[in-house]
């Protein structure tokens, strides 16, 4: 079933936005067209999903000053 990142987002993932979303719902898309079970594509749209969202946030995340190492 081909979806648009609407419908992905409502229906698979609501808590992706933006580029993360429609990169997801492109994947999971072309997954099923090239015979894939919808199952596994959308599990795997999900993952690569939210491995985009956290690289997009990981800047926002505190450390604490002595886990850095030195440089």
């Amino acid at each position: 079933m081909p979806w648009s990142p609407k419908t992905f987002g409502a229906r698979h993932n609501h808590k992706l936005k933006g580029p993360a979303l429609k990169k997801a719902e492109e994947m999971a898309t072309a997954m099923v067209r090239e015979g894939v079970p919808e199952g596994i594509a959308i599990a795997t749209a999900n993952k690569r999903g939210d491995r985009m969202m956290r690289k997009k946030h990981r800047s926002r995340l505190y450390y604490h000053p002595r886990s850095r190492a030195e440089s």
